[in-house]
């Protein structure tokens, strides 16, 4: 178990902008102070290692991650991640099975530039969707048709490696590439806010978690109708923000510790609530709170930018 004396030399000798492995024994670290260190011990060691909030909030998130993974699958992930947090940090945005998976594959190599794992990660995250910047149904012009003549076979291997080709090419010039619904019968638009959504409660599952709801006490699941985390991950934003006040005891705390997941649910209302006057409504409510709120605001808009979506 580690202790803050160790905890601090391995932050002096594993710097984030070093190799991979200096990232990763870095990250573990502080993941693991994270879940051991109380809150004032906690709060010391952040301050003493000297990383900007932004830059430790990503350290953990890499740690977290490779904690979720077997030690032998964690080593394969180390050795094929390059040497740089930020493309670490937006590999980790998915599931552990999926990025075992990518080191396995050689999908993600110590070459892998931040631009190449974004353009992964939404591979992954959508696969019907090949929405690459989240763009669909903006002003945009129609450049060119690609086709192939029925009698040249193409398999689904080569199928993907063309399109993974195409998107680096459109990333390099400004563009992107879309691809037709396959039934022909959802719009683009509604096909983004599905995505849009989906990121969204990807994000939640991480601001408000399993271990968190393990945790709360079966009367004020009762008492709410709750009784697994998707159950509140689903529900109205009322029972949602009163679900979590009622387990953390104040509102004074909700606001003050939740309010990412606040953003999180909004943003999830904003895109697939059927009603459109609601969905404006959420989005307006979003609007506003964030206006109020200059460190979420910032917050928020580096998620978007982050994952390839506008705001």
């Amino acid at each position: 178990m580690i202790n803050p004396k160790e905890a601090l030399k391995i932050a002096e000798n594993n710097p984030y902008k070093g190799t991979a492995k200096q990232i990763a024994k870095l990250s573990i670290s502080i993941a693991q102070s994270a879940q051991i260190f109380d809150h004032s011990v906690f709060a010391l060691y952040k301050e003493k290692i000297n990383i900007s909030p932004k830059i430790f909030s990503k350290l953990k998130v890499i740690g977290e991650t490779l904690l979720e993974v077997k030690e032998q699958e964690r080593n394969l992930l180390i050795n094929q991640f390059p040497d740089s947090y930020t493309t670490i940090h937006i590999l980790c945005s998915i599931s552990t099975k999926d990025l075992v998976t990518a080191a396995e594959k050689g999908d993600i190599t110590a070459n892998t530039t931040a631009k190449e794992a974004q353009l992964y990660v939404q591979q992954i995250r959508f696969p019907t969707g090949d929405g690459e910047k989240g763009k669909w149904g903006y002003k945009q012009e129609h450049l060119f048709n690609i086709v192939r003549p029925d009698d040249v076979p193409m398999s689904t291997t080569s199928l993907n490696n063309l399109k993974s080709d195409i998107r680096k090419i459109c990333l390099e010039y400004g563009a992107e590439l879309q691809v037709p619904n396959p039934s022909g019968t959802t719009p683009l638009r509604q096909q983004e806010r599905k995505e849009k959504a989906l990121f969204w409660k990807s994000i939640l599952n991480k601001q408000i978690d399993q271990k968190w709801f393990d945790k709360t006490p079966k009367s004020t699941r009762n008492k709410f109708n709750i009784q697994s985390l998707d159950d509140l991950h689903e529900s109205d934003i009322k029972t949602f923000t009163s679900f979590i006040i009622k387990v953390e005891g104040s509102k004074d705390i909700f606001w003050n510790t939740y309010g990412k997941a606040y953003i999180c649910k909004l943003q999830i209302l904003a895109e697939e609530h059927p009603e459109t006057g609601q969905r404006y409504n959420y989005r307006k409510r979003l609007k506003s709170y964030l206006q109020d709120k200059n460190e979420l605001r910032i917050w928020n808009d580096l998620v978007l930018e982050e994952n390839g979506f506008t705001k």
